[in-house]
């Protein structure tokens, strides 16, 4: 059996009854106390006996726990006493915390003088006012004895970020005041006109305007800066597939399925694959092109008509086509009555050289007139060459530098030699502009324009105007002399 200290046999458990007899015996006697207390009492004359004995006799806690519960008094203190002691309490306050701005927030030293932290609200030592549960926790503004004190404060114990971030927020908030105090000071808007008649308008008649503004800006542009005229519906000013710009530098390629002109990258790119623009699939024989090409050929297609005249000009036999000028020459003066510029310029090349025709210099500066007109870089070129030729230097510069400005690289060579050269008045003599021009000719391979660029008498040690005529008169003879007419 499990034995416990308060067992009858253990000497612990008869302790313990010793105890609680003797604390019975005792209250046995405090309670005859109280009887005789309350005997006396009630003759005296007491209406609460039991009250006055409790509170003059001096009983256990015990027992007066048992014959009296605890009740909670409530002493009202007097107001003299409570305002002496919150004084007695600030005074106490106030001397500490003027000891503390004495010491140094770090080492605690009394020095002469004392550094202030810049916020005045570092991490400091805290200062508590009031007494027991009534004390508040305070910040005492930090001081230091020291840079170096203040060095720790600021980078072991990190109060370098806190303090920039107090003064930024006293900042704003001083900013904050001062324009509340400057809206407050300002006066008052006037009161809003009141309106009697009907509803006023939107703002649609401003927007309406200001479209109509830009719109006509825009149309203005485009007068000023006009877009070539497409030398063809169907050839446009752009690679139908890669939207390149034509170059004039080179020959587009047609599409015999669609009679569309594609650049050389392109051709190449789709050579012997279906169409990319109409999905036709590539001619398995070149009969079927040259049928396919032919067809196009009775819609009269410009294109188709001028693809047919290349082939008889120069003759393909592989697709059955023999060489014959003068079926060439007919069918050029065909693609020319459809509209076509490459046949007009085409055309007149083989008048100006008189292959397949008579020649006739004035028949092929008429046609070259006619491409030229429409933006043909190739015929703007080729008619300020028939006009150098004749020496009307001012009229073929102008032609040249037209052509120049869409790329052709034999004008722009042509065009700066005109500069350089300046066999007459009216053409100016920018140098820059001559080695600007060079510079892009020399630039797509054109060897002529290096060596003129190389060449310093075209630069510094010019020679004289009468000079640089002769010197245009003698590559005007040479010219006639290639090409007579």
């Amino acid at each position: 059996m499990r034995h416990t200290s308060r067992a009858p046999n253990h000497p612990a458990g008869r302790r313990a009854k010793r105890i609680r007899v003797a604390r019975r015996g005792k209250l046995a006697d405090e309670a005859s106390m109280i009887e005789a207390l309350q005997a006396r009492c009630a003759a005296a004359g007491f209406a609460s006996a039991l009250a006055l004995a409790t509170a003059t006799t001096p009983l256990s806690a015990s027992y007066r726990a048992h014959i009296c519960p605890p009740r909670r008094h409530t002493f009202e203190m007097k107001a003299e006493y409570v305002e002496k002691q919150k004084e007695y309490e600030a005074k106490k306050a106030r001397a500490k915390a003027l000891q503390l701005r004495l010491t140094c927030t770090i080492c605690g030293t009394k020095p002469k003088t004392l550094l202030n932290c810049p916020c005045g609200t570092t991490q400091c030592v805290p200062a508590r006012t009031g007494r027991g549960r009534h004390a508040r926790a305070r910040r005492v503004p930090g001081r230091y004895c020291s840079t170096e004190c203040q060095r720790i404060d600021w980078r072991d114990r990190g109060h370098r970020k806190a303090c920039k971030k107090i003064r930024n927020e006293r900042a704003a908030e001083a900013a904050r005041a001062e324009a509340e105090a400057k809206q407050a000071e300002a006066p008052a808007p006037p009161p809003e006109e009141v309106f009697y008649g009907p509803a006023p308008r939107s703002h649609a008649d401003e927007v309406r305007a200001r479209i109509a503004a830009e719109h006509e800006a825009a149309r203005l542009r485009r007068e000023a800066n006009p877009e070539p005229e497409p030398q063809s519906a169907r050839w446009g000013s752009r690679c139908p597939i890669c939207m390149e710009d034509w170059d004039v530098n080179d020959s587009p390629t047609i599409r015999v399925c669609c009679c569309r002109l594609v650049c050389v990258s392109c051709a190449t790119k789709f050579a012997g694959k279906a169409c990319p623009l109409c999905r036709a699939s590539y001619p398995s024989s070149p009969s079927e092109q040259l049928a396919r090409l032919r067809q196009h050929v009775e819609n009269e297609v410009p294109e188709a008509v001028l693809q047919l005249g290349y082939m008889y000009r120069d003759g393909m036999p592989h697709l059955g086509v023999p060489k014959n000028l003068k079926k060439a020459v007919k069918i050029y003066k065909r693609a020319v009555e459809l509209g076509n510029v490459d046949a007009a310029e085409h055309l007149g090349t083989m008048y100006s050289q008189g292959v397949g025709v008579k020649l006739d210099t004035e028949k092929a500066k008429q046609l070259f007139r006619i491409a030229s007109d429409r933006g043909h870089a190739v015929a703007q070129g080729k008619l300020a060459g028939l006009l150098q030729r004749e020496e009307c230097h001012a009229e073929s510069f102008e032609l040249y530098t037209l052509a120049a400005k869409q790329g052709l690289t034999s004008s722009e060579f042509m065009a700066a030699w005109y500069i350089l050269i300046s066999p007459v008045p009216e053409i100016p003599e920018d140098l820059e502009e001559a080695r600007r021009l060079l510079t892009r000719a020399a630039a797509k391979g054109l060897e002529a324009a290096n060596e003129f660029l190389n060449e310093p008498g075209y630069w510094t040690n010019r020679p004289p105007r009468a000079v640089r005529v002769e010197i245009a008169r003698t590559m005007a003879r040479s010219m006639n002399a290639k090409y007579p007419t």
